[in-house]
């Protein structure tokens, strides 16, 4: 009985599951090569598993303990990553960063005829301080066949909040049939019931209090699904539907074997104030499941915290430390004009009386532009807007033109999603042409003490006594201070902020005394404030005075800019966040390595699925195994699957298109020839519209009977589905993310 095998088969878009066929191995590759024996999987995206979003990720989290794997072995510790298994999760600043939550697990079953019964205990630390434990009991019986479509088990679930009961439910898959219902104070409270004799056709309803509900049905052509206002049917054809990936493999391309960074991260303990807690160390950061280490304060190493590694055969001792900041330096890439051919760029900057084509493309926005090698120009095609609630773009049609010659001799300074992040066009003194240099930049972290360094910022410059005026103040309240928050070309010399960079993190030293620029509690920050999760960012700082120098020709006297085109620059980030404080560990003085994200260069293939991007040479960022990054989004409207505006109301954003099983590409650092496929991802199926219906009529969509009640506690003792006291386990995880050990 495989644990995945139930995850993936009771989700209401079960009914129109495909397998995924592997892709045909090169003739060294081994039979048993990971390339070949990955496990891959695609589910249907569809509006009906909003509602059901808390039991997707409780199944999700269940599924990456590979309770299958383990029957009869004992208790054992497993490591979930949440941030894989929560759909809201979305992008963040650090592709990379990982929450790991801690499990304990009991498999067992007697014999053949018996059920398999599994008993678990989650642990996962809250965002916003605490601790939830999930107490779980799953019996099953019978994995799904082609007679009885969603196996026959049952698995129930409490969470708990600091000792209160959060959420409560369960689901329960029997004969031609599945129920699910939970409720709770920190519940979704939903109700779903599908009746179906096989994956051909059935019917459903799911409701959720307070949200929206919807009747659905299928038979072996067609969905139908509607939430009372809009009536929807859908194509079940793969061939027809919509594919975004939204995990991949990287395998070498000779031997099949899995390739991950050089100096990958990896599982680790920690014991502190008499107690044991696990957590998972890489490049973005460390996170121990159950210990805020925004509640330690910054120390280097950080006194009576003990860290062992996890990994198999290995038992060396860290030490840890901390400061709530994280120093980012990027240093100087290079490629030609002709390599950004159609790769939309974010630009702020006044366009008036350089555009033509669209006489609304004017003033200062952040614009998105492309640039044509064929037509030697560039092309305005969007604009992006930012709030409180994050950023969103918005198309521009008609298009407008800039003449190749309109940034002759001013610099394009960006962002490039698919080049990892701030890119430069120089400025040539004539019109650009497709040779003209592109600079980018790759990422290092800089430890706090590793160097001293005075730094000057000009754009986004908190100070001493912004920061302290931002705490007190409200979401509206900037953090940035001497009128630095909007300053994006140049200024008054007196506009500008100096600091210094050592072992305290970055410092603010306009004053008497330096003042560390940290603000690492959650709770320091004005409520509703967007900073509160993206986290402070400075603009660019520069190991350089600011002088007139940098400025272009024209410009006002007493006025300092920024260098047009660095070698290299750094920004500072803090916030609550792992990813956004330095956190290293130590070995007898010696910090441990790990490895910054690496790009890759790959491609596009040929083909209308790739639209603009057919046959356009992108970079991806690699950041070790299972998280391959770059690809440029678009919108979809979740009603109707359709492309829309991402400036439209509720629009989801997915990848614009994918990469397909047996692409093939280079990692440069060590020189790596890859082979990719897709791990995760999902289909949407294609709307028919106006034909919906002649091709849905003969679905009626009849309301199902929703079960009302009948959860279980199995943290009581009373309950017939008590687990017991939780066991003692002091092995090293023998389950990390779904990966046995």
């Amino acid at each position: 009985m495989n644990s995945k095998t139930i995850r993936i088969a009771i989700v209401v878009a079960t009914v129109l599951q495909w397998s995924v066929a592997a892709t045909p191995a090169q003739a060294a590759m081994p039979a048993t090569a990971p390339y070949l024996t990955d496990l891959q999987s695609e589910h249907v995206q569809d509006m009906t598993a909003e509602g059901i979003s808390s039991l997707n990720m409780v199944l999700c989290v269940i599924g990456s303990m590979d309770a299958g794997a383990m029957v009869n072995v004992g208790p054992y510790i497993a490591l979930v990553d949440m941030n894989k298994c929560d759909s809201k999760q979305g992008s963040s600043s650090a592709a990379g960063a990982t929450n790991f939550a801690t499990a304990t697990v009991d498999v067992t079953r007697k014999s053949n005829a018996d059920p398999m019964i599994g008993k678990i205990w989650l642990s996962m630390a809250e965002g916003g301080g605490g601790t939830t434990t999930v107490y779980a009991y799953l019996s099953a019986t019978q994995s799904p066949t082609a007679t009885q479509p969603y196996g026959l088990f049952r698995m129930d679930y409490l969470g708990k909040k600091s000792g209160v009961t959060a959420f409560n439910g369960y689901i329960d898959s029997q004969a031609a049939s599945i129920s699910q219902y939970e409720t709770g104070q920190n519940s979704s409270n939903t109700a779903m019931a599908l009746s179906a004799g096989t994956t051909n056709s059935g019917s459903g309803t799911i409701a959720s209090m307070g949200g929206t509900s919807y009747n659905f049905a299928y038979n072996a052509n067609y969905f139908r699904r509607s939430d009372g206002t809009n009536d929807e049917c859908f194509d079940r054809s793969k061939a027809n539907a919509d594919i975004s990936v939204w995990q991949y493999g990287t395998y070498n391309a000779n031997d099949g074997s899995r390739v991950d960074m050089a100096h990958p991260g990896f599982p680790i303990q920690a014991t502190y104030s008499g107690s044991s807690y696990y957590g998972f160390a890489n490049y973005w950061g460390i996170n121990f499941d159950g210990l805020d280490l925004n509640s330690i304060a910054d120390a280097q190493p950080i006194a009576g915290l003990a860290v062992v590694d996890q990994r198999p055969n290995n038992s060396t001792k860290y030490n840890l430390a901390k400061v709530g900041g994280k120093l980012t330096k990027w240093t100087q890439q290079a490629t030609t004009l002709d390599s950004l051919d159609n790769i939309p760029i974010s630009f702020g900057a006044d366009l008036t009386g350089v555009t033509s084509g669209n006489s609304a493309v004017t003033g200062y926005q952040n614009w998105i532009i492309q640039w044509n090698s064929a037509n030697l120009n560039f092309s305005v095609t969007g604009m992006q807007q930012c709030s409180n609630n994050g950023c969103v773009q918005s198309n521009i049609s008609p298009v407008a033109i800039i003449a190749s010659s309109a940034f002759a001799n001013t610099p394009v300074s960006g962002y490039a999603n698919s080049y990892g992040g701030n890119i430069n066009i120089a400025p040539t003194g004539a019109a650009h042409t497709p040779s003209d240099v592109v600079n980018y930049y790759a990422q290092s972290a800089v430890i706090p003490g590793s160097a001293s360094i005075q730094l000057y910022c000009l754009s986004q410059c908190p100070t001493g006594v912004s920061l302290a005026a931002f705490q007190s103040g409200n979401s509206q309240t900037t953090p940035y201070g001497n009128g630095t928050e909007m300053q994006w070309f140049s200024a008054p010399s007196s506009n500008t902020v100096s600091y210094m960079f050592d072992a305290g993190g970055l410092e603010d030293i306009s004053g008497s005394v330096p003042v560390p620029m940290v603000l690492e509690h959650s709770s320091a920050y004005p409520s509703g404030s967007q900073y509160a999760q993206n986290g402070i960012n400075t603009g660019r700082l520069f190991d350089a005075p600011l002088t007139a120098a940098n400025c272009p020709v024209g410009t006002p006297a007493q006025t300092v800019c920024e260098p047009a085109n660095p070698t290299s620059y750094y920004n500072w980030v803090t916030g609550p966040q792992q990813w956004q404080q330095s956190l290293w560990l130590t070995n007898q003085n010696t910090i441990v390595t790990f490895d910054a994200p690496q790009n890759i260069a790959y491609t596009v293939p040929t083909g209308a699925a790739y639209g603009s991007y057919a046959g356009v040479p992108i970079l991806l960022q690699f950041n070790g195994f299972g998280n391959l990054s770059g690809i440029p989004g678009s919108c979809v409207d979740p009603v109707n699957n359709a492309s829309v505006d991402c400036s439209t109301p509720n629009a989801r954003y997915v990848p614009q298109f994918s990469i397909p099983d047996g692409a093939t590409m280079t990692l440069a650092t060590p020189s790596t020839p890859l082979i990719v496929k897709a791990l995760n991802g999902e289909i949407r199926l294609k709307n028919l519209g106006a034909s919906a219906t002649s091709a849905c009529a003969s679905m009626p969509l009849t309301p199902v009977t929703l079960p009302t009640g009948g959860t279980h506690d199995p943290s009581n003792s009373s309950d017939v589905e008590y687990l017991g006291s939780k066991p003692t386990v002091t092995a090293a995880p023998a389950v990390i993310d779904g990966v046995v050990q």
